[in-house]
């Protein structure tokens, strides 16, 4: 299991010639992930939630500082084992289509990643992943920036997803997508989780995490509001707060009332 025990994370103020001052950003952070479990956690763009995975994987810029316990089965992990965790134990789906190194071919960028996490697959075996997300083999021989974003982003989901890593962070996958694709890669990532990995997705859209997670963490205004499982949400549990949110989402014109979600049954 993944647990984040009262992690909080500040950014540094600089002022001339004074130390600086430190402005807390995330606050009383408490969060598991079981293995075999996908949970969401959602809020609106600036909430830090980005931020919070790289404090997971020990990447935080050094103008930020963190406080509170990071765990993987019990044990406390530290800088220097988040480190070697990367890839293996911890893999990572970064928003930015940026992360793909431009000078390198896709190809080699996803076994590279997968030799991180102890894997070496065959082209065969990176091809056929590819497939899945409805990419051609082709694009194993290019370089990123001949790729439009949406195949970038599926790119990056390969590479982490071939390096079965225990835990997948996953921020903001579905960026870039359109409803298709972004269906494509949750149930994929379902499909892992079946598998025994455990995932943290990042995401903005409450009515996509309703349909894939488990479990559906809110961050607002810097700390985590409430927990709630996605079947509790889509009849009528959660707070009020959350509730009201659900109920203005535009997708539920076309959703009968007590009704699960078109594809909720099948993720």
């Amino acid at each position: 299991m993944l647990q984040l025990k009262n992690v909080e994370l500040s950014c540094a103020k600089e002022r001339w010639f004074r130390s600086p001052t430190w402005t807390p950003i995330l606050r009383n952070i408490n969060l598991n992930v079981q293995s075999g479990e996908l949970v969401a956690l959602v809020g609106g763009s600036g909430e830090g939630k980005s931020l919070l995975l790289q404090n997971i994987l020990g990447l935080l810029p050094t103008s930020m500082r963190s406080s509170g316990q990071i765990l993987i089965d019990d044990q406390i992990i530290n800088t220097g084992q988040q480190r070697h965790l990367r890839g293996n134990t911890l893999g990572y789906i970064p928003q930015s289509i940026s992360a793909l190194n431009p000078l390198l071919k896709v190809g080699k960028q996803v076994q590279r990643a997968a030799r991180l996490g102890g894997k070496t697959p065959t082209r065969d075996r990176v091809a056929e992943q590819l497939r899945q997300y409805n990419l051609s083999e082709t694009i194993l021989d290019q370089y990123p920036l001949s790729l439009s974003g949406g195949m970038a982003k599926r790119i990056l989901v390969s590479c982490a997803t071939l390096s079965q890593a225990r835990f997948i962070l996953a921020d903001e996958v579905t960026a870039w997508l359109d409803l298709p694709h972004a269906e494509i890669l949750l149930r994929h990532l379902k499909t892992l989780c079946h598998q025994g990995q455990g995932v943290l997705w990042i995401t903005h859209d409450l009515h996509l995490a309703a349909s894939f997670a488990d479990k559906i963490a809110v961050l607002h205004q810097g700390t985590i509001k409430e927990v709630v499982g996605a079947t509790e949400l889509r009849y009528g549990g959660g707070s009020d707060w959350l509730q009201s949110l659900w109920q203005t989402l535009p997708e539920h014109n076309f959703i009968h009332a007590g009704e699960p979600l078109p594809y909720a049954a099948s993720a």
